[in-house]
């Protein structure tokens, strides 16, 4: 008898904790809105001066999470060696996912930066030293939710409120995305037609955004799938066109062909000059792994090499572009420096915060290692200067 009502409670228990599992993962999770605002065309810029200049230098930015760290710390060593600030040396900006916190943040104006961070030295040291700061509170989750969530399996594995509120505090919710210094270009997913979305800062295109409120961009443009809810920007219509969006890094984590393209549009006959940095490449699981186990692999043991390796192709086949692109063109029209690095412990993920100390001795391990391309890229731009 004993036993029967041991098992029946067990079963009521069992049904009770997976009925909160459901209500909480399909009803009781967070949602990120922000309210759609159409941006009038009186918002649009018109102070650039990149149809006068014979170059154009552009900047692009792999996505990769909290090892936008290795991206930043070479940004560093080249502002250091040039002696200008990164937003006086590059004329266009553009970043999928970490990379848009980065194209962003280097842009925004001075002046609000000396009011917000008295202390700063530079915008790099100052997007460095938020990532070292926040990287922790953003990439963790309360106790409650990596058990109900089961870490991320059944609903978002990270907490979409704590991204709006430190890209909140750092762009302040009144900078306007038209406010930035330069042309920043940022990629986001379009969840409504699965194709990559460009929010951009200049241009009639100002008018396609579905807010001028940088932090919100931003906000859509970070939020990874799986990892934090994507943005709904609420319209007053039932028109969903052009409201969901999300992180584009599994569409184009590499924009570098987007960025070019569109400046080569808008400003043709120039000299185009694109820096490419990369987040550090996952190492592969299967090249330490003896055919003996590899063999017997099914699709648990393939996932993480099945991912690595499409941001590997996402990365080559921009390679594969930029070098078509100087090919085709008449000589030194278009010229291209990559600079990436392959992780060398597996345990440095893009969003494990405990190893955020070896992001630096990776990024030095960079520029060691492509010392004759970094070189490059600094003779050119003290020559642009």
């Amino acid at each position: 008898m004993k036993l029967r009502y041991i098992i029946v409670i067990c079963i009521l228990c069992a049904l009770t904790a997976t009925t909160y599992v459901y209500l909480y993962n399909s009803h009781l999770t967070e949602s990120v809105t922000f309210n759609h605002v159409s941006v009038s065309e009186s918002e649009i810029v018109k102070k650039d001066n990149l149809s006068q200049k014979d170059t154009i230098n552009i900047l692009v930015i792999d996505g990769g999470g909290i090892r936008g760290l290795i991206p930043l710390y070479v940004l560093q060593h080249i502002e250091q060696e040039v002696g200008q600030p990164i937003n006086e040396l590059f004329d266009v900006f553009s970043g999928v996912s970490t990379g848009a916190v980065i194209a962003s943040g280097l842009n925004i104006p001075s002046d609000q930066l000396a009011n917000q961070y008295s202390d700063y030295d530079s915008k790099v040291d100052l997007l460095i030293d938020l990532y070292k700061s926040q990287s922790d509170y953003l990439f963790s989750s309360p106790w409650h939710h990596k058990i109900l969530s089961a870490s991320g399996f059944f609903s978002p594995k990270f907490l979409g409120e704590r991204l709006h509120k430190v890209l909140g505090k750092h762009y302040t919710e009144e900078l306007k995305f038209t406010d930035l210094d330069n042309y920043v270009i940022i990629p986001s997913l379009d969840i409504h037609t699965g194709q990559v979305h460009l929010f951009k800062n200049r241009g009639k295109e100002v008018t396609e955004l579905p807010t001028n409120s940088l932090y919100q961009l931003v906000t859509a443009a970070v939020s990874a799938e799986t990892l934090f809810p994507p943005v709904d920007f609420m319209s007053s219509n039932k028109d969903i066109r052009h409201r969901y969006f999300a992180d584009a890094g599994i569409s184009a984590n590499n924009p570098a062909s987007l960025a070019l393209l569109d400046i080569i549009k808008k400003f043709p006959n120039k000299k185009y000059y694109v820096l490419i940095l990369g987040a550090g490449t996952s190492p592969l699981t299967s090249t330490e792994t003896s055919y003996g186990k590899l063999k017997n692999w099914g699709s648990i043991q393939w996932i993480p090499d099945v991912i690595t390796n499409v941001q590997r192709s996402m990365d080559q086949q921009q390679i594969y572009t930029m070098e078509i692109a100087k090919l085709l063109s008449a000589s030194g029209t278009v010229e291209y420096n990559y600079l990436n690095i392959e992780i060398s412990d597996p345990s440095v993920g893009p969003f494990e915060y405990n190893n955020i100390d070896s992001l630096e001795i990776h990024s030095d391990r960079l520029i060691k290692e492509n010392r004759d391309a970094v070189q490059q890229v600094i003779q050119h731009l003290k020559q642009e200067c």
